[in-house]
């Protein structure tokens, strides 16, 4: 049997597998692609895509084509059990260039995703394979593939199983789930066209029958209600019950049913995220509740850490670069679970009582607009933050505080007078980015020099206040205040090295930033 070589196999081609094949793609690494289906996926999974998602697809190159096809912005309206409104949330920040919670259609997204694939001659995709065997040798990987029946062999240097929550290589490798399984049913109504046109998101939190109703684009709606024991036993629903269903909570007795299943949910993450030079990501890695949306969107932050860091592995020899991978997810998918958890329980209350409680609750913190602020805002849901792994703390305690936490995004302004969002001048590389008033003054063109031939990126920022000027870097101006608000001017004339999926490495000083250059050594593991 021919052996086809590649540097990485990735399976699965769901929006994790997608997202990182074109990751790697963009870096000009060999891959393969091979997938289980004849296509991409055909359901709807997941509906919402958060700010930091998109930010990932803006680096990919496809937001251009995939923001026109998103229902932006939608927020969430909590509901008594009489139907009337407790709390609304509706975020309104765009700290990392977009809003927070957003409507799509995943089949759509992984469409766009296979397609931008194509441009990238070192990626080859094989639909209808289904792995059989996997040999983790010392220096290398052997795959075996069946692919449309027909066996063949894969020689990778490293395997990334994104085979999804039932993850057949997890399973190989004997890797274990640890968390909570819960017995709860709920079933899940996607819904062509509705007659609820309310743009947001409503919560009827309801300890009889709990319900979430969530928009979508272009009309679709979908509909997840909590089951009785005893009700769709043998996963059948009937139409009436359906229909009784939606008439109750959404007002739909004719509407066309696009999706319908039935599903228990899960919080489990992996013991650990690697054996050899096999590493797995997404649902392979990781199982969340459905509550807060973030089950894909945690598959996408998986792509972006591990993919460039793969591209590094293999581009500069440096292997040890990954062993940040886990170190740095990790601990960030146990916060989005259990906030999930949390709003489950918001959501599915246990008795009256309970309830009654989180409503009292609610309006106790809308009588102080600090902590409305807080809720209203989503400034609950936890912020990515690298505690370890490629950082570089600072001796100035200040700056610690930011070191690990991804970078903001804001609409800046250049020399001529174009606005665009940061992220369009990073080029996927590491970026040294000086935030002053006057970024020019701030380093010698010698040094400049020394890191662009190191693949170093060198961005100037302006605050709000101060335009930028020609020089030998970009400059821009801080057109949207992120960078100039209180929260960040503390910040200015300090340098920033962000790292290429944009979390902060390091903070220096201007007189000795400098000492970036072990960062890029690290990185690329030469001098």
């Amino acid at each position: 049997m021919d052996i086809i070589d590649t540097d990485i196999l990735v399976v699965g081609a769901g929006p994790t597998g997608l997202v990182l094949s074109n990751i790697l793609g963009a870096y000009g690494i060999e891959c393969i692609l091979v997938e289980k289906n004849p296509s991409t996926g055909k359901e709807p999974r997941a509906v919402s895509v958060d700010d930091e998602s998109l930010r990932t697809l803006q680096a990919i190159g496809i937001t251009e084509s995939f923001l026109p096809l998103v229902s932006k912005n939608y927020g969430s309206h909590y509901l008594s059990p009489a139907g009337k409104t407790f709390a609304i949330v509706e975020p309104q920040l765009k700290t990392y260039g977009y809003y927070k919670r957003n409507g799509f259609d995943q089949p759509e997204l992984e469409n766009i995703l296979l397609k931008n694939l194509q441009k990238y001659n070192c990626v080859k995709i094989y639909f209808n394979s289904t792995l059989t065997e996997i040999i983790n040798k010392k220096k290398s990987i052997i795959s075996h593939i069946s692919c449309k029946r027909i066996p063949i062999s894969i020689q990778s240097k490293y395997v990334i199983a994104c085979d999804g929550g039932s993850s057949a290589i997890r399973k190989k490798l004997g890797i274990k789930l640890t968390g909570l399984n819960f017995n709860e049913r709920w079933l899940i109504i996607d819904l062509f066209e509705t007659a609820n046109k309310f743009r947001h998101t409503q919560v009827h939190c309801d300890s009889k029958r709990p319900c979430i109703t969530l928009p979508g684009p272009k009309g679709i709606r979908r509909y997840e209600f909590k089951l009785q024991e005893d009700e769709c036993e043998n996963g059948h629903c009937s139409k009436a019950f359906l229909s009784e269903l939606l008439s109750r909570k959404g007002y739909e007795n004719n509407a066309s049913v696009r999706r319908k299943c039935i599903y228990t949910f899960n919080a489990l993450v992996a013991d650990k995220w690697s054996q050899g030079n096999i590493f797995l990501a997404g649902d392979a890695a990781h199982l969340s509740p459905p509550f807060a949306g973030q089950g894909m969107n945690s598959g996408i932050r998986d792509a972006h850490n591990l993919g460039w860091k793969l591209a590094y592995a293999i581009k500069y020899s440096n292997p040890n670069i990954l062993k940040s991978y886990e170190i740095e997810r990790k601990i960030h998918v146990w916060q989005m679970i259990n906030i999930s958890i949390l709003m489950g329980r918001i959501l599915a209350p246990k008795s009256i009582f309970s309830a009654f409680f989180t409503r009292v609750i609610f309006f106790i913190l809308s009588l102080y607009t600090p902590a409305w602020a807080y809720v209203s805002q989503m400034k609950f849901k936890p912020k990515p933050y690298f505690s370890s792994g490629l950082i570089w703390k600072s001796y100035d305690k200040k700056n610690n505080k930011m070191i690990g936490r991804l970078f903001p995004q804001p609409v800046v302004e250049d020399v001529n007078g174009n606005q665009f969002l940061l992220d369009n001048l990073f080029n996927n590389e590491s970026v040294i980015l000086i935030f002053s008033e006057t970024p020019e003054k701030s380093i010698k063109r010698d040094v400049i020099t020394k890191f662009r031939k190191k693949g170093v990126l060198i961005i100037g920022v302006t605050p709000e206040w101060m335009n930028p000027v020609p020089a030998d870097f970009t400059i821009v101006r801080d057109v949207s205040r992120l960078l100039s608000d209180k929260n960040f001017i503390n910040y200015i004339d300090r340098a920033f090295f962000i790292r290429p999926d944009r979390y902060i490495a390091s903070i220096s000083a201007l007189n000795s930033f400098e000492s970036f250059f072990r960062i890029t050594k690290t990185f690329q593991n030469k001098a």
